[in-house]
């Protein structure tokens, strides 16, 4: 989600701020404010003041230099991933040993993939 799609969505407001932005890059306050320091002393102040900054090009334009500088991806976003398994016609509902196997499995494959931060949503038989 782009950064002035997500300030409206969660905070309600067109305007860019400092707070933003440690929530968006989910970086520690001193980390951009070192960055942007380095760029211009200027842009941290009007950050943190209750104007803000509401400019779309540049907010863009920072959010894209943030993004690359800090080696963020955009925010997380769900995914959800179905497994079908082979289960016996009488079978209704998942066995806790069937219902493990597939966890395990589901867990190996993100582990192969270097996938970190995930969590199992739902199980459900399809």
């Amino acid at each position: 989600m782009r950064l002035q799609e997500w300030i409206q969505q969660y905070h309600g407001t067109e305007l860019l701020r400092f707070d933003h932005l440690c929530e968006y890059l989910d970086a520690t306050p001193f980390e951009i404010k070192h960055h942007l320091d380095g760029i211009s002393p200027e842009i941290t102040g009007v950050l943190k003041s209750e104007e803000g900054i509401g400019d779309d090009a540049f907010i863009t334009k920072l959010e894209h230099h943030l993004l690359n500088r800090f080696n963020k991806r955009r925010k997380k976003v769900k995914v959800t991933i179905e497994v079908e398994l082979p289960l016996p016609e009488e079978a209704y509902n998942f066995c806790q040993r069937e219902r493990f196997r597939m966890i395990e499995r589901v867990t190996q494959h993100m582990d192969e993939q270097n996938v970190k931060d995930w969590r199992i949503v739902n199980m459900r038989r399809i």
